[in-house]
């Protein structure tokens, strides 16, 4: 059970059951010293009140406690390392499960979830889940099991103090399976005011000089605030519930003692059983409740991580994008023997209403084609279908005839380089940052992509050159900087579609050139796509994909669309006329 709620390996779940099995030794083990300890004071009242000489040697109650200390230590030993060390090996497994189960999700998944959900999941969740493994379920199991254990030996001994022992488990039982219908809801709803809360720390970070140079500071503050003092009675609440749950359920239990004195002590006057068997079933009678307390215990824990338990099987769970593996991109493949891209009546929605209606086109290889239109038209949507970032919902996507739901993410991304508007770094070298479009390329090839996207004029210029750090997400850069090395990256990579959207959109105008010069040598028999804001850019593209609202309005060439007069010339004049309205506002 434990494997299938918390998602442990094979070798994680056998080894946190013998971890629980130690543990119900060493809880057995501690018993031993109790009935030592009874056998001891039964040799001393028979001593005092002249019942016996003396015939066992003190010493050998000496050996005999040396021998129980030593086995407890060993117990607890082999438990210590068995829960510790396999919890955390189950932890780092787990977490890079979760990380490369991400990597296999399609972004229609990820663009339902925040950051801070994710990040929560793979770090909290994650972390109460080993805390789980690591404590509380070892201290759960080994505790039920040695109470049971215990009961059942001493049921063979004296069926009825065992009973009394007994009696009032069912009780303390029912009242902790309550402990989950009354604390489950309000630990369902402080689990997503925590995730309000780091969405609101994270936004907070992530906005700080915009909130800084604006008078919505101490507004924004105090609804975090408020958002941090809401979780707080939610706690109290669960604490409360929980709390009561199991203090009723131990002490529920320990009335047991109560019956045992109550009734050894009829039974001792009565003659029905010897002191050593009253003795023996008082001092367990206090030290058996220990486990079973703790088990409680335990069982609240074992509660409240359930829900982060769930949490982390909904994401694991999740379908995957797959795709026939036998079906491999190359040039040299037959089945697709070149790389036109061909939307088929595609209709899409991130939601229930479609941004994208019927459209149908081919970007063929060889050629670029353009895809313009006002701002929301569907202009980047079409890129990520293109790319199977989200699957279609009605129509097809393909590459060369096969159709790209039939092909692993993992193949398809091979064959694409990728130039987005928002550039994403990573906090390493320049030269890590570039070598990323093609892990086994050389040094020379890495400096040759960076020359060609007009890289090697900043970094000269950088204190290592190539080695520099440029930070989180290359903060120390500037946005054509680091446009540029984005694009140095699709030229390393060197695949047969590129997708270009807002290539040159934070580059200044001579450099602008330049890198249009280099994408001119790039897409040499290529598939290009292009989103592009500046029309002027796009006036030599093979084809231009005009679109408004989702719906494709036209297509053609420059020309073409020029004579039409529809919207692709009424975009263009405008463009030219703001053009020429600064220039005349500057001379």
């Amino acid at each position: 059970m434990l494997k299938k709620i918390y998602r442990l390996t094979d070798e994680g779940n056998r080894a946190i059951i013998k971890a629980s099995l130690c543990m119900c030794l060493f809880n057995l083990a501690t018993l031993l010293p109790v009935i030592l300890f009874a056998l001891i004071t039964d040799e001393m009242l028979n001593r005092y009140f002249g019942y016996t000489a003396g015939s066992i040697s003190l010493w050998v109650y000496w050996g005999i406690a040396l021998i129980v200390l030593g086995a407890i230590f060993l117990a607890y030993k082999i438990t210590y390392r068995k829960k510790y060390l396999t919890s955390g090996k189950e932890d780092s497994i787990l977490r890079m499960k979760l990380a490369d189960k991400i990597r296999r999700l399609p972004l229609s998944y990820l663009g339902k979830r925040n950051l801070s959900d994710l990040t929560s999941v793979i770090m909290d969740d994650v972390a109460v889940a080993q805390n789980t493994l690591a404590i509380v379920a070892t201290e759960f199991i080994g505790g039920l099991l040695s109470g049971i254990i215990a009961l059942v030996i001493l049921f063979f001994y004296d069926w009825r103090l065992s009973l009394c022992l007994a009696a009032c488990l069912p009780i303390a039982a029912a009242v902790m399976a309550l402990c989950r219908v009354i604390s489950e809801g309000t630990n369902k709803r402080n689990k997503q005011k925590k995730l309000d809360i780091s969405d609101g720390l994270q936004e907070y970070l992530e906005n700080i000089k915009v909130l800084q140079t604006s008078p919505n500071m101490e507004t924004y503050q105090k609804t975090l605030e408020s958002k941090i003092k809401r979780l707080i009675p939610g706690q109290i609440l669960y604490e409360l519930l929980s709390g009561i749950t199991i203090s009723i359920s131990y002490n529920t239990m320990r009335l047991g003692l109560g019956l045992v004195i109550i009734v050894g002590s009829t039974r001792l006057i009565s003659g029905q059983i010897s002191t050593v068997t009253f003795l023996l079933f008082l001092f367990i009678a206090v030290r058996i409740y220990e486990p079973l307390t703790k088990a409680c215990e335990m069982l609240g824990e074992l509660i409240y991580s359930l829900v982060s338990a769930k949490r982390i099987r909904d994401l694991l769970d999740y379908p995957e994008q797959t795709g026939q593996q036998d079906i491999q991109l190359s040039q040299q493949d037959i089945q697709l023997p070149q790389f036109d891209v061909t939307f088929d009546h595609v209709s899409f929605g991130y939601n229930q209403e479609d941004v994208i209606h019927n459209v149908s086109f081919t970007a063929k290889q060889g050629e670029i084609t353009a895809i313009v239109g006002p701002s929301g038209c569907g202009k980047s949507t079409l890129c990520k279908l293109a790319a199977r970032f989200w699957d279609v919902q009605r129509g097809s996507v393909s590459i060369g005839g096969v159709n790209v739901n039939k092909i692993d993410p993992e193949v398809l991304y091979k064959n694409y380089s990728f130039v987005f508007q928002d550039v994403v770094l990573f906090n390493d070298t320049i030269y890590n940052n570039i070598k990323i479009g093609k892990e086994d390329a050389t040094r020379e090839e890495i400096m040759a992509a960076a020359k060609l996207a007009r890289c090697d004029e900043f970094i000269e210029r950088l204190p290592k050159g190539y080695d520099t750090v440029i930070g989180e997400n290359g903060k120390t850069l500037s946005g054509g900087e680091r446009q540029r090395l984005s694009i140095a990256r699709a030229f390393l990579k060197d695949a047969p579609i590129i997708l270009l959207d807002e290539s040159t959109a934070s580059i200044d105008p001579e450099n602008e050139t330049k890198i249009q010069e280099a994408i001119g040598k790039l897409i040499k028999n290529k598939t290009v796509l292009i989103i592009a804001h500046k029309l002027r850019s796009i006036v030599d593209c093979d084809k231009i994909i005009v679109l408004k609202e989702g719906h494709l309005l036209e297509s053609g060439i420059h020309e073409e669309l020029m004579e039409e007069q529809g919207l692709y010339h009424r975009l263009y004049s405008l463009q030219n006329e703001n053009i020429a309205w600064t220039v005349n506002s500057l001379s």
